[in-house]
């Protein structure tokens, strides 16, 4: 049996979130289903149906591989159908300057240029399948909450200009208002030129079609309860079918099982995540906020707040969700949220709110993502914990992975930062209470300091 860190309620497959993503693009395409009683056999077999799973199974086919990937759900249930669609810089939880204290300037340089590369990949797949996922913003902006914050934008500014070739524009409050950023407790914001907004549901229905395309044989609803191993050989168990692989990918990134496999267990902490979507604004709504710009935001938060203005003048707000899977959490959760955006939006408060829903991103207790093989198995490998960025980073990371499995790269393109693998959280069945505790810590810190 699967060991899961939240309820059941926050697993569950049967259907697409009522996500205002899930209603905008149209459905996907029936897969297969798994036959019940039987075996199957695949070269390699993928568990998890989302960015990263299906853009290491493109990969492989294209390369010549037999690849087959298992979806405990509908494509999309999960994170890569939940997310803000924000395809921008980002990864890990340590800044730039933090990262380099422990693998120094030059391996910090290559992981930025991966992040960079993982949002061009995003782009030239847009292009290449001439698909419409309704792409706007010229990069993202970070604004301080507090005048306290405003040193903390040069400070990231001066990160870019070391480790990346990314511009950035600084703007005080009166360049805000000019360009139509006006949100409440907005002090200062610093222009990061690199990345675009999309629909990602409408993203994972190209990928997923270009997978099916390439010959990629993608199971929905097969739920993968277990795995073993035998003379370098891989079963996996889904229910009365069996699956013969010699190969195995984890991508499920934040809705990851403690024991598939064992080592996975006690090294993420997946968050629940809420977002808001209003109904779409008229202009005159728009200018009486003074938001009117479609640039992708974030705040300086530690427990952050992410919006921005949809092309059919929706407006997205997100940030964290409930603490536990219980119905009483969720709906605490979206109080809190409305609460927050009712706060930094005040014209918009009676505005109507057409969806909400929650979702899962994965930290590490690294801070930053692993790819490569998992610790003691020979052939089974991951790629995870995006840190909320996983639009870019898991469609590359998936890419990255599929091409040292197939030896087209080697360790040293990976990179100590990504090819190091994650320790375990000290008391790892604490995990919960301490994310709670520091939630608390953390939310005074954003208040006073």
């Amino acid at each position: 049996m699967l060991k899961r860190i939240y309820q059941p309620a926050a697993y569950q497959t049967d259907t697409l979130p009522d996500s205002y993503w899930a209603e905008s693009a149209a459905p996907l395409p029936d897969c297969e289903r798994l036959p019940g009683d039987g075996t199957l056999k695949t070269d390699i077999a993928i568990i998890g149906g989302g960015y990263c799973g299906l853009s290491a199974a493109l990969e492989l086919a294209e390369n010549g591989a037999n690849v087959s990937v298992f979806d405990a759900g509908r494509s999309g249930w999960g994170a890569s159908g939940r997310n803000g669609g924000f395809c921008c810089i980002g990864g890990s939880g340590k800044s730039y300057f933090d990262l380099a204290k422990k693998f120094g300037t030059d391996a910090v340089k290559q992981f930025a240029r991966i992040e960079c590369e993982a949002i061009d990949l995003v782009d030239r797949r847009l292009a290449d399948w001439n698909i419409d996922v309704d792409r706007h913003s010229d990069g993202e902006v970070v604004l301080a909450h507090k005048p306290s914050r405003i040193a903390e934008l040069h400070h990231e500014a001066k990160e870019y200009a070391h480790f990346t070739n990314i511009q950035t524009e600084f703007l005080d409050r009166d360049a805000l208002v000019e360009r139509g950023l006006n949100a409440g407790e907005t002090y200062a914001g610093l222009h990061v030129k690199a990345g675009f907004g999309i629909n990602p549901m409408k993203y994972l229905a190209g990928l997923h079609e270009q997978c099916i395309r390439t010959g990629v044989r993608i199971f929905e609803q097969a739920k993968i309860d277990r795995f073993d191993e035998t003379a370098g050989k891989y079963t996996l168990y889904a229910g009365a079918t069996q699956i013969e692989a010699n190969k195995i990918i984890i991508a499920t990134n934040g809705y990851s099982a403690e024991n598939l496999p064992d080592w996975i267990g006690g090294r993420l902490m997946p968050v629940f995540s809420g977002i808001l979507v209003t109904r779409p604004m008229g202009d005159d709504e728009l200018k009486e906020q003074g938001w009117t710009s479609d640039l992708m935001a974030y705040d300086s938060r530690i427990l952050l707040h992410y919006f921005r203005k949809l092309p059919d003048n929706r407006f997205l707000f997100g940030g964290r969700g409930g603490i536990t899977a219980t119905p009483a959490a969720f709906d605490a959760g979206k109080r809190d949220l409305l609460a927050n955006f009712n706060r930094m939006f005040p014209a918009w408060r009676n505005v109507d709110l057409t969806h909400h829903w929650n979702g899962l991103a994965c930290l590490s207790q690294s801070w930053r993502p692993y790819i490569g093989r998992v610790p003691g198995h020979h052939d089974v490998w991951t790629a995870l914990a995006w840190h909320g960025n996983g639009v870019a980073l898991a469609s590359q990371g998936g890419k990255l992975l599929a091409q040292r499995m197939l030896g087209t790269i080697g360790d040293d393109d990976l990179g100590t930062v990504l090819g190091t693998p994650m320790d375990k959280f000290p008391l790892p069945g604490l995990r919960r209470v301490a994310r709670s505790l520091a939630y608390r810590y953390y939310g005074l810190r954003d208040r006073f300091a």
